[in-house]
């Protein structure tokens, strides 16, 4: 049976383990980043809500007051959690942060929308810089932090060692970097060559610079694209 590594967030980690596990691989998770909470001010209730991440939603929405608040979200996924708290004025985006920018630019310029973006304390495309330059009103509000795993646990290099591991799946850029780089540090990159790596996008696949027996993405950056490239 091939067994499948899963890089992400162990919240979500465990959601893609279930979909691996009913498409008939072996699942471990190996968590690249921890993902916590932060406080932080609520948003002034004039402005509308731009969400990228799952994160951006379970740590900044979830404590939002009014429901009724507009929100703009990434992709269908990062639309779908903040409809399952409640939220009605959900608009949903193309699927990347770039792609989502046009229709923030034209919110802001036609109907003279100001903004707040729920975001990590790393940034990797500046949304509200962006939007600012353009002279929109918007600001961006930090609601999580992340941390880097520090060294990859004796469990997962006893598998990787022993060729146990067969495939390995990256969400961000960030874990991709991660992950290649705690294997450096043991002196044991060879071992990517018998591994076949997915990344959700070309963002993400672009920082796996490692040789992998072979690196791929799918066409959209949707989980559900990447989960289907496994399929036999």
């Amino acid at each position: 049976m091939t067994r499948v590594l899963v890089t992400r967030p162990q919240d979500e980690a465990e959601n893609t383990a279930t979909l691996l596990t009913k498409m008939g691989f072996d699942v471990e998770i190996c968590s690249m980043i921890r993902v916590m909470p932060v406080s932080f001010a609520f948003p002034h209730p004039s402005r509308s809500i731009i969400v990228t991440s799952k994160n951006g939603v379970r740590h900044g929405l979830t404590n939002l007051p009014d429901r009724d608040r507009s929100i703009f979200a990434v992709g269908e996924a990062t639309a779908a959690e903040a409809r399952a708290l409640g939220y009605k004025n959900v608009t949903i985006g193309p699927g990347t942060v770039k792609e989502l920018m046009p229709m923030l630019t034209e919110c802001g310029l036609d109907l003279k929308r100001a903004f707040a973006y729920l975001a990590g304390e790393d940034i990797s495309y500046d949304i509200t810089g962006a939007l600012q330059n353009q002279g929109i009103d918007a600001d961006t509000v930090t609601v999580y932090q992340t941390r880097p795993l520090e060294a990859l646990p004796p469990a997962i290099i006893d598998q990787f060692a022993a060729g146990e591991i067969q495939v390995a799946l990256f969400y961000s850029p960030r874990a991709a970097s991660i992950f290649e780089e705690l294997l450096a540090e043991i002196g044991k990159s060879y071992w990517l060559e018998k591994v076949d790596a997915y990344g959700l996008s070309s963002r993400v696949t672009q920082m796996l610079l490692g040789k992998w027996h072979s690196v791929q993405h799918p066409l959209m950056p949707m989980e559900k694209a990447m989960l289907a490239m496994l399929a036999p």
